[in-house]
């Protein structure tokens, strides 16, 4: 658009020289000095010899950070327990809700089939809180090599009590393997891709090859989570990865997730895209420091599920 244009546009709201200016500045005595006019005359022929680009229409939008990250009112700890709370919730109707026979899953007597089902939504809400964590956590780490040592060492820790609560066997882990492999692998994933995305910034790698690098590990990454069977397999890093490549981009997430979702995992499982909202509402601030807790919890309420279960099943 010229300047031509806009002058010759009487809907446009701008006016030409010469023209009434009362819609720019009025007074209450309808009347203005001379010094004003003048002013007034320069700023409107300025505003309309200034031709308009689409450069102008399309800058870009750039988000404060800071401020979005101060919108929220869930501290860490918040979001951590809200987290665990629906994993157990979940848990409750895997555990109570489900027999393991012969190598299939079939509703027990301790549960109807709407209870179950309402338990095992709630859970949904769970994983996609845990992903989350373990990208916040990569940003905020001292080291990520500990933090992945210790969530492997948590994941071997909490198999004997998944198979338990699960297949009702200590060691019978062909049959899948606890949800910390799951994020292990998702970490190390993340790590990667981020290595070689600074040594791309730096120009060590050209963005191409950077790119191909991140194909390799992600395909890399889902695929292992698939073969050893870990829990949520291959989508769950899916999941991480994409906390992690659209992290502050609320929108991109959400697209990316519920694709991935609707294509990799049950119609159940598109539930989880509620947790963006508790997630939406973290305000990176730490809160109490409870880490271990959090940590031990999870081979903990799985165990008291399994005495639970076998306590009933006993009478």
């Amino acid at each position: 658009m010229n300047k031509e244009t806009i002058n010759n546009n009487p809907n446009n709201g701008l006016h030409a020289k010469g023209e009434s200016n009362n819609s720019f500045y009025t007074d209450n005595n309808n009347s203005l000095d001379s010094s004003s006019d003048a002013n007034n005359g320069n700023k409107l022929n300025n505003m309309l010899s200034k031709e308009i680009t689409f450069e102008d229409i399309s800058t870009k939008i750039k988000f404060n950070r800071k401020r979005i990250h101060n919108m929220g009112f869930l501290n860490t700890f918040w979001l951590k327990l809200i987290a665990i709370i629906c994993m157990t919730i979940d848990h409750v109707g895997a555990c109570l809700g489900i027999s393991y026979i012969n190598g299939s899953n079939y509703l027990s007597n301790f549960m109807d089939y709407e209870t179950y089902t309402l338990l095992r939504t709630i859970g949904r809400l769970a994983f996609p809180i845990f992903c989350y964590m373990i990208v916040e956590g990569f940003f905020y780490t001292r080291s990520v090599l500990n933090y992945t040592v210790r969530l492997l060492i948590f994941a071997l820790i909490s198999q004997i009590p998944f198979s338990l609560m699960l297949y009702r066997e200590p060691f019978l882990f062909s049959e899948g393997l606890n949800v910390y492999f799951t994020l292990s692998i998702g970490l190390i994933a993340i790590a990667g891709i981020d290595y070689f995305l600074q040594m791309s910034k730096k120009g060590d790698i050209p963005k191409p090859i950077f790119v191909l690098l991140s194909a390799v590990i992600i395909i890399s990454a889902t695929t292992f989570a698939d073969t050893i069977k870990t829990d949520y397999a291959g989508y769950g890093v899916l999941v991480i990865l994409i906390f992690y490549i659209f992290k502050d981009k609320p929108l991109l997430t959400f697209l990316a997730l519920y694709l991935a979702t609707y294509h990799m995992s049950n119609n159940m499982e598109m539930y989880a895209l509620y947790a963006l909202i508790p997630i939406l509402l973290h305000n990176h601030k730490k809160g109490p420091s409870m880490k271990y807790f959090f940590y031990a919890y999870y081979p903990a309420h799985m165990l008291v599920l399994y005495f639970i279960w076998a306590a009933i099943a006993s009478h």
